[in-house]
Protein backbone atom coordinates (compact mmCIF):
# COMPACT_ATOMS: atom_id res chain seq x y z
CA UNK A 1 0.00 0.00 0.00
CA UNK A 2 0.70 3.63 -0.59
CA UNK A 3 0.01 6.42 0.96
CA UNK A 4 0.38 9.61 -0.80
CA UNK A 5 0.19 13.57 0.09
CA UNK A 6 -0.38 15.29 -3.10
CA UNK A 7 -0.28 19.37 -2.23
CA UNK A 8 -1.83 18.59 0.96
CA UNK A 9 -2.01 21.39 3.39
CA UNK A 10 -3.46 22.64 6.75
CA UNK A 11 -4.14 26.59 6.39
CA UNK A 12 -2.99 28.82 3.64
CA UNK A 13 -0.61 31.61 3.08
CA UNK A 14 2.78 31.87 4.60
CA UNK A 15 1.49 31.31 8.29
CA UNK A 16 0.13 28.21 7.03
CA UNK A 17 0.81 25.37 10.01
CA UNK A 18 1.39 22.93 7.13
CA UNK A 19 2.30 24.71 3.98
CA UNK A 20 1.52 22.22 0.67
CA UNK A 21 3.48 19.41 0.78
CA UNK A 22 3.54 16.36 -2.10
CA UNK A 23 5.24 12.80 -0.81
CA UNK A 24 4.78 9.39 -0.88
CA UNK A 25 5.37 6.74 2.14
CA UNK A 26 5.40 2.77 0.74
CA UNK A 27 6.94 -0.24 1.65
CA UNK A 28 10.43 -0.77 1.12
CA UNK A 29 13.27 1.20 3.97
CA UNK A 30 11.95 3.59 5.95
CA UNK A 31 10.89 7.01 4.61
CA UNK A 32 12.16 9.73 6.50
CA UNK A 33 9.74 13.17 6.51
CA UNK A 34 12.17 16.26 8.17
CA UNK A 35 9.83 19.08 9.14
CA UNK A 36 10.60 22.07 11.38
CA UNK A 37 8.83 24.00 14.32
CA UNK A 38 7.46 22.19 17.28
CA UNK A 39 3.94 21.68 16.03
CA UNK A 40 4.44 20.35 12.54
CA UNK A 41 5.88 17.04 13.07
CA UNK A 42 2.44 16.35 14.90
CA UNK A 43 0.60 17.81 12.29
CA UNK A 44 2.11 16.01 9.18
CA UNK A 45 1.76 12.79 11.25
CA UNK A 46 -1.97 12.80 11.41
CA UNK A 47 -2.29 13.98 7.77
CA UNK A 48 -0.54 11.26 7.38
CA UNK A 49 -3.24 8.80 9.21
CA UNK A 50 -6.27 10.14 7.87
CA UNK A 51 -6.89 11.58 11.25
CA UNK A 52 -7.57 15.44 10.41
CA UNK A 53 -8.64 15.85 6.55
CA UNK A 54 -6.25 19.00 5.11
CA UNK A 55 -7.73 22.35 4.16
CA UNK A 56 -6.18 22.06 0.48
CA UNK A 57 -4.76 19.22 -1.45
CA UNK A 58 -5.32 15.76 -1.15
CA UNK A 59 -4.36 12.63 0.77
CA UNK A 60 -4.40 9.09 -0.89
CA UNK A 61 -4.59 5.81 -0.23
CA UNK A 62 -3.25 4.03 -2.76
CA UNK A 63 -3.74 6.86 -5.21
CA UNK A 64 -7.11 7.20 -4.03
CA UNK A 65 -9.71 9.28 -1.48
CA UNK A 66 -10.47 6.76 0.94
CA UNK A 67 -10.06 8.39 4.70
CA UNK A 68 -12.10 5.13 6.56
CA UNK A 69 -9.37 2.91 4.88
CA UNK A 70 -6.74 5.22 5.61
CA UNK A 71 -7.16 5.05 9.16
CA UNK A 72 -7.86 1.36 9.77
CA UNK A 73 -4.50 0.78 8.04
CA UNK A 74 -1.99 3.25 9.67
CA UNK A 75 -1.01 3.54 13.21
CA UNK A 76 0.64 6.59 14.58
CA UNK A 77 3.60 5.74 17.10
CA UNK A 78 4.75 7.69 20.02
CA UNK A 79 3.01 10.72 18.58
CA UNK A 80 2.75 13.77 21.19
CA UNK A 81 -0.79 14.62 22.50
CA UNK A 82 -1.84 11.67 20.19
CA UNK A 83 -0.52 8.86 21.31
CA UNK A 84 1.89 9.20 23.54
CA UNK A 85 1.82 7.21 26.71
CA UNK A 86 1.86 9.70 30.09
CA UNK A 87 5.54 9.48 31.04
CA UNK A 88 4.46 8.75 35.01
CA UNK A 89 2.63 5.40 33.77
CA UNK A 90 4.57 1.99 34.77
CA UNK A 91 5.21 0.24 31.56
CA UNK A 92 3.13 -2.57 32.33
CA UNK A 93 -0.12 -0.65 32.06
CA UNK A 94 0.68 1.10 29.14
CA UNK A 95 1.42 -2.30 27.35
CA UNK A 96 -1.96 -4.12 29.06
CA UNK A 97 -3.93 -1.26 27.34
CA UNK A 98 -2.18 -1.95 24.03
CA UNK A 99 -2.55 -5.33 24.27
CA UNK A 100 -6.74 -5.06 25.02
CA UNK A 101 -7.06 -1.99 22.31
CA UNK A 102 -5.50 -4.67 19.64
CA UNK A 103 -7.95 -7.50 21.26
CA UNK A 104 -5.28 -9.38 22.56
CA UNK A 105 -5.34 -11.34 26.20
CA UNK A 106 -4.31 -8.29 28.24
CA UNK A 107 -3.92 -9.86 32.02
CA UNK A 108 -0.69 -9.69 33.50
CA UNK A 109 0.73 -13.07 32.57
CA UNK A 110 0.08 -11.87 28.86
CA UNK A 111 2.16 -8.41 29.87
CA UNK A 112 4.94 -10.04 31.30
CA UNK A 113 5.59 -12.86 28.40
CA UNK A 114 5.33 -10.07 26.03
CA UNK A 115 8.04 -7.88 28.02
CA UNK A 116 10.44 -10.56 28.64
CA UNK A 117 10.14 -11.16 25.00
CA UNK A 118 11.85 -7.96 23.98
CA UNK A 119 14.16 -8.28 27.02
CA UNK A 120 12.32 -5.44 28.80
CA UNK A 121 10.79 -7.91 31.93
CA UNK A 122 12.58 -5.72 34.33
CA UNK A 123 10.47 -2.21 33.50
CA UNK A 124 7.41 -3.84 33.69
CA UNK A 125 7.27 -2.25 37.23
CA UNK A 126 8.82 1.11 35.90
CA UNK A 127 7.44 4.56 34.20
CA UNK A 128 7.60 4.74 30.14
CA UNK A 129 9.97 7.10 30.79
CA UNK A 130 12.62 5.35 32.19
CA UNK A 131 13.11 3.02 28.88
CA UNK A 132 16.24 3.29 26.80
CA UNK A 133 14.87 5.31 23.54
CA UNK A 134 15.65 2.41 21.62
CA UNK A 135 13.22 0.07 23.51
CA UNK A 136 10.81 2.53 23.49
CA UNK A 137 10.50 3.06 19.59
CA UNK A 138 10.66 -0.50 18.83
CA UNK A 139 8.16 -1.89 21.63
CA UNK A 140 6.01 0.81 21.02
CA UNK A 141 6.00 -0.11 17.32
CA UNK A 142 5.95 -3.85 17.77
CA UNK A 143 2.71 -3.11 19.86
CA UNK A 144 1.25 -1.04 17.11
CA UNK A 145 1.21 -3.90 14.82
CA UNK A 146 -0.31 -5.84 16.70
CA UNK A 147 -3.73 -4.24 15.66
CA UNK A 148 -5.59 -6.06 12.89
CA UNK A 149 -5.16 -4.15 9.32
CA UNK A 150 -1.83 -2.17 10.65
CA UNK A 151 0.07 -1.96 7.41
CA UNK A 152 1.91 1.52 7.88
CA UNK A 153 3.49 2.87 11.13
CA UNK A 154 3.75 6.80 11.27
CA UNK A 155 6.71 7.18 14.33
CA UNK A 156 6.79 10.88 15.05
CA UNK A 157 9.60 12.76 16.44
CA UNK A 158 11.67 9.77 18.27
CA UNK A 159 14.91 12.12 18.54
CA UNK A 160 13.06 13.58 21.42
CA UNK A 161 13.77 10.63 23.56
CA UNK A 162 17.66 11.06 23.23
CA UNK A 163 20.22 8.20 22.46
CA UNK A 164 21.47 7.40 18.86
CA UNK A 165 19.41 7.87 15.82
CA UNK A 166 21.16 5.26 14.19
CA UNK A 167 20.21 2.48 17.11
CA UNK A 168 16.30 3.06 16.91
CA UNK A 169 16.48 3.63 13.05
CA UNK A 170 17.95 -0.74 12.98
CA UNK A 171 14.83 -1.13 14.44
CA UNK A 172 12.42 0.08 12.32
CA UNK A 173 14.49 -0.82 9.24
CA UNK A 174 13.79 -4.68 10.13
CA UNK A 175 10.20 -4.11 10.77
CA UNK A 176 10.29 -2.42 7.38
CA UNK A 177 11.81 -5.83 6.11
CA UNK A 178 8.60 -7.18 7.26
CA UNK A 179 6.49 -5.55 4.39
CA UNK A 180 4.99 -2.80 6.36
CA UNK A 181 5.82 0.82 5.59
CA UNK A 182 7.65 3.17 8.17
CA UNK A 183 7.46 6.60 7.89
CA UNK A 184 9.92 8.53 10.44
CA UNK A 185 8.59 12.34 10.73
CA UNK A 186 11.78 13.90 12.28
CA UNK A 187 14.15 17.33 12.13
CA UNK A 188 16.47 17.70 9.87
CA UNK A 189 19.56 17.06 12.19
CA UNK A 190 17.92 13.46 12.50
CA UNK A 191 17.30 13.10 8.65
CA UNK A 192 21.14 13.71 8.06
CA UNK A 193 21.78 10.78 10.30
CA UNK A 194 19.35 8.44 8.74
CA UNK A 195 19.70 9.10 5.24
CA UNK A 196 23.55 7.22 4.93
CA UNK A 197 21.87 4.25 7.23
CA UNK A 198 19.27 3.74 3.65
CA UNK A 199 16.66 5.97 5.41
CA UNK A 200 14.85 7.01 1.97
CA UNK A 201 14.23 10.81 1.82
CA UNK A 202 10.97 11.86 1.32
CA UNK A 203 10.90 15.62 0.41
CA UNK A 204 13.81 14.72 -2.07
CA UNK A 205 12.52 16.42 -5.46
CA UNK A 206 12.73 13.24 -7.18
CA UNK A 207 10.69 11.59 -4.14
CA UNK A 208 8.52 14.48 -4.13
CA UNK A 209 6.52 14.67 -7.40
CA UNK A 210 2.58 15.76 -6.62
CA UNK A 211 0.21 13.30 -8.75
CA UNK A 212 -1.22 14.43 -12.41
CA UNK A 213 -5.01 15.48 -11.64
Amino acid sequence: MSITLDSAALGHGLGAPVPPLSLTVAPGAPVVIAVETDERPLLVSVLLAGRIPPDSGRVLLDDRPDSDALRRSTALVDTPWVAEPAPGIPLAVVVAEELSFAGRPASRRAVRTLLDGHGLGDYARLPVRALPPTARVELFSELALLRAGVRTLIVTSPERHGGNPADWFDALAAIAQRGTAVAIVTDAATRDILLPLGARDALAPAAATPLES
